[in-house]
């Protein structure tokens, strides 16, 4: 897989923190595998590997992450730290390093919770799930709801847009379902559902290109829509009984709010589509002085 985008050159050419942080992570894991041989291999994923009856009834809830560190041999490690990199590093670059570890690990998390439940009673429910790919797969959908026109080289020879790369994945994987094999093809689904329900509810604003801040506050994140709607809540003023002026000497419309109201409206209207960061100097001191009042 490549991706092709005006201005941007092949898998960016950096690796960006948090992609960094999750690919040196993940291959000193596969090393200290390979390098204290089988029994240690064994070892880590009797204990760290994700089993559907272990994890949940046994309540064993640090499968649910730890499995993504694990991966059977080169290539299953390769093509998921590859990926990453490639993909990964436009999405974190886009959205801060908070925001991308976040929706790395929900998109993990939720290929876990999709495959043991689906394997909960069934023979496979003391199987052991490694590898990134759920995980991975949430990024590649990110990527896809994100650069949607981006050209992505599938198989390094067919050209296709990004959003019918991702549906074609999605396809394959279903597709794949009945067939079983080595592959966690529900995960794989798991975690792309788990990322597409996070970006619609949680940081719609990221995949449009507008909420650019983190999950810790900034316009486009979790705590950004709950300040917006605090501010937008306190701002809200009652109008006096009095329709005629207000009871406060301003004139008011036929509605029976001010002329201030009515452009406070209009600013958190204003906040509501595109954050904070879009007043200006004039709109925030309105702000300050509506709420000193």
């Amino acid at each position: 897989m490549r991706t092709t985008r005006p201005g941007m050159s092949f898998g960016g050419r950096i690796m960006t923190p948090g992609v960094k942080i999750l690919i040196i992570a993940n291959a000193a894991v596969f090393i200290i595998q390979n390098f204290f041989g089988d029994q240690m291999t064994a070892r880590l994923f009797g204990t760290f590997s994700f089993v559907p009856h272990q994890a949940i009834f046994e309540l064993q809830v640090w499968r649910f992450v730890t499995y993504m560190f694990l991966h059977g041999d080169f290539w299953h490690i390769g093509f998921n730290m590859f990926a990453l990199w490639m993909f990964g590093s436009q999405i974190e670059a886009r959205w801060g390093q908070r925001n991308f570890l976040v929706y790395y690990f929900v998109c993990g998390l939720g290929a876990a919770v999709v495959y043991g439940i689906f394997n909960l009673f069934g023979i496979d429910t003391y199987v052991q799930m490694i590898g990134a790919s759920g995980a991975v797969m949430g990024v590649l959908l990110a990527y896809g709801m994100t650069f949607p026109n981006s050209i992505i080289l599938f198989m390094f020879i067919f050209p296709m847009k990004a959003k019918y790369f991702v549906i074609l994945l999605a396809l394959i994987d279903l597709w794949s379902i009945p067939g079983g094999g080595s592959v966690a093809h529900l995960a794989h689904l798991g975690g792309m559902l788990a990322g597409f329900i996070f970006l619609r509810v949680t940081m719609p604003a990221l995949t449009s290109g507008i909420g650019m801040g983190s999950l810790g506050g900034g316009p486009g994140g979790l705590g950004g829509a709950w300040k917006r709607y605090q501010t937008k809540r306190k701002m809200r003023v009652v109008p006096p009984q009095d329709k005629s002026n207000g009871g406060d000497g301003r004139p008011r419309d036929a509605g029976g709010k001010s002329k201030d109201q009515k452009r406070i409206d209009v600013i958190l209207d204003k906040i509501s589509r595109e954050g904070l960061q879009s007043l200006s100097d004039e709109e925030q001191e309105i702000l300050r002085r509506a709420g000193r009042k």
